[in-house]
């Protein structure tokens, strides 16, 4: 089955029967509607950033793989950005996820996790926002790591609160959460790995007994792992409404701290109930794709208060 939807570019759509989230049974038909729905609340968090994916080709239970470069025989209308790698030594042409075109060619693609940088391509060395991301280390227990996390994040969110910054919650949509701030530009990622390890330590020593920042699995126990490490350079987290490879076809869901403080849980934002609540209450992410905050005056005071205390 194949067909031709118009956006910006016509885009030629296949298998649109095809099961891609079997225990949901998500077709990619869904999932293809599904970023029509959402493109004009997406695009402002993907607009000239570089983009990596997760493709399924064949479905979540299928084989995947990452993919950075854009692939042969793909449209000419794509916009790209030509980035050498150092570690394939290599140039590598990311994807730009401008228009609502791209997002559907990413569908059809079977592109199920949308990754964007940190950074715009205007300047790759000035992250636009700090992110940092609370990982469950105990698996099989989705909901138990998901609340063990979420009270890790409302302990983030007092410290933030006392440095006087923003800060916006999302569901990775698997089992963990993450914590985005937005800046000003003019800071570099050695500047937000300041605040990063800062608040990590910090953290920590708040409560241990249900954080760590250990990084390897087998010294984590149960507790959840701070990962202030991976705002850097060329990381990226799963970006705002990305669906996930997860059974429930649960998307990556800004929350609300109230929310986040009432127990909402992952699985209740999926490719099927996220345009509802766009509907209801908009995009709590909205400030992420504008101006954020100055950080000059929490980084001075930082360099002056190494041991972690506010």
């Amino acid at each position: 089955m194949s067909d031709t939807l118009l956006a910006e570019y016509p885009v030629k759509v296949t298998n649109l029967d095809k099961v891609l989230w079997p225990e949901a049974g998500v077709t990619k038909a869904e999932y293809i509607q599904y970023m029509i729905q959402m493109s004009s609340t997406m695009l402002p968090h993907y607009a000239e950033r570089l983009l990596t994916v997760i493709r399924f080709p064949n479905g979540i239970h299928d084989k995947s793989f990452y993919q950075k470069n854009i692939p042969d025989g793909a449209p000419e209308w794509l916009k790209t950005h030509r980035v050498y790698s150092e570690d394939s030594q290599r140039d590598i042409d990311y994807l730009l996820t401008n228009n609502t075109a791209t997002l559907l060619w990413l569908a059809n693609q079977a592109a199920m996790e949308l990754h964007p940088s940190y950074a715009k391509v205007t300047n790759l060395n000035e992250p636009t926002n700090i992110a940092f991301d609370l990982d469950p280390t105990v698996k099989g227990v989705e909901i138990a790591g998901f609340k063990k996390a979420c009270q890790v994040a409302l302990h983030l969110k007092v410290a933030l609160d006392d440095l006087g910054l923003p800060s916006y919650p999302k569901t990775s949509g698997a089992t963990g959460l993450q914590i985005f701030i937005p800046i000003a530009p003019g800071y570099s990622f050695e500047d937000t790995r300041l605040l990063t390890t800062f608040l990590a330590h910090y953290i920590v020593k708040k409560a241990p007994d249900i954080c760590t920042i250990e990084r390897l699995k087998k010294d984590r126990g149960d507790k959840v792992y701070f990962d202030y490490l991976q705002h850097w350079k060329n990381k990226t987290l799963s970006g705002p409404y990305t669906p996930r490879a997860v059974a429930s076809a649960a998307v990556s869901a800004p929350l609300s701290w109230d929310e986040l403080r009432e127990g909402v849980t992952p699985d209740l934002f999926t490719i099927r109930t996220m345009p509802r609540r766009i509907e209801a209450i908009g995009d709590l992410f909205a400030p992420m794709s504008q101006r954020g905050v100055e950080i000059r005056d929490i980084l001075h005071f930082i360099k002056h208060h190494p041991t972690g205390e506010l």
